[in-house]
């Protein structure tokens, strides 16, 4: 029991620390197999979360997680929070062996989320007038004269496609395949499995984090980073507290460790009646 006690203070400190960076940012849970945890937020938190900004998910029971990304709404498949990994589907492919995207996904410089090598680039050309007839269409796309066209980026044909197609959108894809899907018309198959992002943190962000805290959006615009602890101080005190409980604890320890290491028990030896 003795033994016991001087682990007691280093015990109590190692436990404070686990629950000092666990209750800052709970994790939201959608009921739909997405767990929300940081740096993302569900997005009725408002201004009572910590997350990166853009980050905000939304979810229910009934509807997919979506996040909203270049103008428009993609579900979230999955989020992998130990390789920083977002997998992301197409709306549109939903309900359709035949999808059309109307849209390209771009990501801004800026942006906290980039491509990950696993993915394919396909490029789409809708409804074009005149296409070179060596090539096959996406037949299910047909309209009247017009023709589309899907190839995997840097394997397109030469031609003048911006005369005579009416758009052009470039989408990523996680097919591994790509080009023996995209041979059989497949085009549905291509886009199921969606894409897959990577996410990182600026600067900034860095150093809140490494000073125990956690970053969260603090403008009513989504924009400005605001630093918090578990009591809401900024990151200036947050380093201090989360710093003073890291050295706390490793005196601790040592201070213990050595104590147990001294200590010699003396047993009163027991008369003989």
């Amino acid at each position: 029991m003795a033994s016991m006690a001087h682990y007691l203070p280093s015990l109590f400190f190692i436990n404070l620390l686990f629950t000092y960076i666990n209750a800052t940012c709970p994790p939201f849970d959608c009921g739909n197999g997405v767990t929300i945890g940081y740096p993302f937020w569900h997005q009725s938190q408002m201004f009572q979360h910590c997350g990166y900004p853009g980050f905000n998910l939304s979810c229910n029971n009934k509807n997919p997680t979506t996040l909203y990304l270049s103008n428009t709404f993609y579900s979230v498949k999955a989020i992998n929070y130990s390789d920083h990994t977002l997998t992301l589907n197409y709306l549109e492919v939903k309900d359709t062996n035949c999808p059309r995207i109307p849209h390209d996904v771009n990501l801004s410089t800026s942006s906290l989320l980039n491509y990950t090598l696993g993915n394919t680039m396909l490029r789409f050309f809708y409804n074009c007038t005149l296409y070179p007839p060596s090539h096959p269409p996406i037949t299910c796309l047909d309209y009247g004269a017009k023709r589309s066209f899907v190839f995997m980026v840097g394997a397109e044909p030469e031609f003048d496609w911006h005369a005579y197609c009416e758009s052009i959108i470039t989408v990523p894809v996680i097919a591994k395949e790509a080009d023996g899907v995209l041979a059989r018309g497949l085009i549905g198959e291509a886009l199921r499995d969606g894409f897959k992002l990577t996410w990182k943190s600026d600067g900034a962000c860095e150093s809140c984090e490494a000073s125990g805290g956690f970053c969260r959006v603090s403008s009513r615009q989504h924009q400005n980073f605001s630093c918090i602890c578990n009591d809401g101080q900024d990151s200036i005190k947050c380093a201090v507290i989360f710093g003073s409980l890291i050295v706390a604890a490793t005196l601790f320890y040592f201070i213990n460790k050595k104590k147990v290491a001294v200590y010699k028990p003396v047993f009163d030896r027991i008369p003989s009646s």
